[in-house]
């Protein structure tokens, strides 16, 4: 019996820690979110990538590591990524009156005058996150009490979502603006006559250059603070909905310096110069930053009625919303991605600025193929529209925390025939077959906890409403972790380096405190992120 132990018992300690590894993660439940929904106790990482995993005792055994992380029997998941967000815009708006919140314009103004005291080195006061639908009287405010307050100073103030913001007549004044004017897309709008100081989509780029000034001291710190949150938040990557060439070469410049450990998977902003820029250099594939997307905007959003509607808006006869571009300019941007192997993912919020672009996408891609292709938002998708997803292989990039925040007054916009097919998240999911999701932040909170909790239970981080809005449309648990990490890599091509915790793949992953797939509805609003590494790297 002894002679034929031996030589397994001689193998066994030849092969103990034989192999070098830079990182252990160990006594863990790790999900690694591939094709067969496999879990393991254990892995080793060694240059960044995941080089095996396994139970406890066989990679423990295995490998020799310099540095090992117990997770204490806890959850693991590939980090997760968010699909559509404006990681730039999220930091710059830090450096800004933060208006989120506000329960009426009083409160504006009252937050507004604060920052203004506190920052009298700023020449424009800048501010983001009003919200009218939040005020006990649901109007939009005009721009009388800033022209008081602040006759010299400049003033503007975007709404949560970015498509409207209210100037004074100092910011009017230094840009020339004239307010009897008319901008293809964009609404300046009058009340009584007299013009309110509230601009809507297309007219609050006259203001771009005022956002585009923002030296590179300014803008270096601003990803430093979004990479800081997005970390504490489990976020290893993020995809930012429209950057114009100078802010991608900034964020590479700093990935390469090692400031910036973030991904990012950069849409490229629609404008002339950006894509003479790429058409010249070509699409960027770097480790840490993927460049080869377009972002274009559709229409407006429902919150400021300017999402483009079929019919009018319930709320406000005759009113159908706006049109940011033309048709040929949308085929003329189709033409140049399919040209150049780029990616087009557009703004659609209204029913019929879905059907326009998904009609564009139609004639340019001619069928099924792997140009991904992507609507972002797909927020109202009439049924007779939401084949066209599956026959022309374009993917619906969603964000869950926008019904529950639209929920309390999407329908009085809508009406009752529109809101059933809007937020229809299960709907497209079984169309596609898959969604990307994401938090659209700064327009909603950074969280990817709650974009689960939202595409899931379709509650608010507050519980509502109670028993879910429109559940017939929520996720499942599986899918909805899907969407936030697999399905979000293939809507970035790049599921073969992130995405799963797989051999040969990037060792992105954060550790949680519960078990997003078990855990009951009440301890998911508990669920707490102990630890995000990238590459290996723990970030946090």
């Amino acid at each position: 019996m002894r002679t034929l132990l031996l030589p397994a018992l001689v193998l066994l300690v030849g092969c103990y820690r034989s192999q070098e590894a830079d990182l252990i993660v160990h006594n863990a439940v790790i999900h690694t979110m591939d094709e067969a929904g496999s879990t393991f106790q254990a892995m080793a990482v060694r240059d960044g990538r995941i080089v095996e995993l396994g139970p406890e005792r066989q990679i423990l055994n295995k490998y020799r590591a310099k540095e090992k992380y117990d997770a204490e029997g806890r959850w693991v998941y590939p980090g997760f990524i968010d699909g559509h967000c404006h990681f730039l815009g999220y930091g710059l708006n830090k450096q800004k009156v933060d208006l989120h919140g506000a329960r009426g314009w009083d409160e504006v103004l009252r937050r507004v005058e604060a920052f203004a005291n506190a920052h009298p080195e700023k020449e424009w006061i800048m501010g983001r996150g009003w919200d009218q639908n939040l005020w006990d009287v649901k109007e939009y405010p005009d721009n009388a009490a800033l022209n008081t307050l602040f006759p010299d100073r400049p003033v503007l103030l975007q709404r949560v979502d970015g498509h409207a913001a209210v100037v004074n007549q100092a910011a009017m004044d230094r840009v020339g603006l004239d307010p009897s004017a008319s901008i293809e897309g964009g609404l300046m709008v009058r009340r009584d006559g007299r013009f309110t100081g509230l601009l809507v989509d297309n007219a609050v780029s006259v203001f771009q250059s005022i956002f585009d000034q923002a030296d590179e001291a300014t803008k270096r710190q601003a990803l430093l603070d979004a990479q800081r949150d997005c970390f504490a938040a489990g976020l290893t990557m993020v995809c930012d909905a429209g950057l114009d060439t100078g802010s991608i070469a900034l964020v590479r410049r700093m990935q390469q310096e090692g400031a910036l450990k973030m991904r990012v998977y950069a849409m490229v902003a629609d404008d002339r110069a950006n894509l003479a820029h790429f058409a010249r250099h070509g699409a960027i594939a770097d480790e840490r930053l993927k460049v080869r997307s377009v972002k274009v905007y559709a229409d407006g959003a429902l919150g400021s009625r300017g999402a483009l509607l079929k019919a009018p808006y319930h709320d406000q006869h005759g009113h159908h919303g706006l049109q940011l571009a033309t048709r040929e300019h949308f085929a003329e941007v189709a033409a140049w991605c399919k040209a150049h192997d780029f990616q087009m993912n557009t703004h659609c919020i209204g029913d019929s600025a879905n059907k326009l672009l998904l009609d564009v996408y139609a004639e340019v891609l001619g069928g099924t193929n792997d140009r991904r292709w992507r609507i972002e938002h797909a927020q109202v998708v009439s049924p007779d529209d939401r084949a066209k997803f599956a026959a022309f292989s374009i993917i619906p990039s969603v964000q869950p925390t926008h019904a529950t925040s639209d929920g309390p007054w999407a329908g009085e916009r809508l009406g009752p025939e529109r809101i059933a097919h809007a937020y229809a998240y299960e709907d497209l999911r079984r169309t596609m077959g898959l969604l990307a999701l994401g938090t659209d932040f700064p327009v909603e909170g950074i969280d990817p906890l709650q974009t689960f909790r939202s595409a899931v239970l379709r509650q608010d981080a507050n519980g509502w409403p109670e028993g879910g809005y429109h559940m017939e449309n929520a996720l499942s648990r599986a899918d909805a972790l899907r969407g936030m990490t697999i399905w979000n890599a293939i809507a970035s091509f790049t599921e073969n380096e992130v995405g799963s915790l797989e051999q040969g793949k990037f060792a992105d992953l954060v550790v949680l405190d519960r078990d997003l797939l078990k855990t009951d509805p009440g301890g998911l609003r508990k669920v707490k992120v102990l630890a995000t590494f990238v590459a290996g790297e723990r970030v946090r």
